[in-house]
This record gives structure tokens, sequence and C-alpha cells, in this order.
């Protein structure tokens, strides 16, 4: 199987790469693999890396639980969280 034909799913608490249903586009086969909270981490850390020259300072994310809410990340100098 080519790594086209994989993409990231969304189930009610995990994420998972998994393969599409050929029958059923809302569906995933049962190969797939879950990803864990630590590499979805990992992977803003390495975008914020990636794009720091454009100067962001804070994520904002919809929020598919709660409508009409966003999570909102703001981003603080370690000295400033530490001596909270």
């Amino acid at each position: 199987m080519a790594a086209k034909d994989y993409k990231i799913c969304c189930a009610l608490f995990k994420a998972y790469i998994a393969k599409e249903s050929k029958r059923d586009e809302n569906c995933m086969t049962d190969d797939r693999r879950e990803i864990p909270e630590g590499e979805i981490l990992m992977l803003i850390d390495w975008w914020l890396d990636k794009n720091a020259g454009e100067n962001v300072n804070r994520l904002v994310f919809d929020s598919f639980f709660r409508e009409g809410k966003k999570v909102v990340m703001r981003f603080a100098d370690a000295d400033e969280i530490f001596q909270k």
C-alpha cells in the first residue's frame, strides 16, 4: 500500500493514521495506527520551529466539541511561567 492511501482520521477521543474504506468514505479500515498525544504535540512544536520567522505568538483552533468556541494557545517566556 502506498503512503497516499493513508490520511489522518479523527475519531471521538483519538486520532489515527488510517486507510479510508472504499465502501464508505466516512469509515476507516482496520489498517490504522493511533497517533499518540506526544506525536501530535511534537508536530505542533516542529511547525512552530519551522514558522518561527513569521513571528507566530499564538495558535487558535475551532472546537469541534463546543461549537462557537475557540481554543487559544498563547506563548509565554519560560521565566513568566515558572514565577507563578
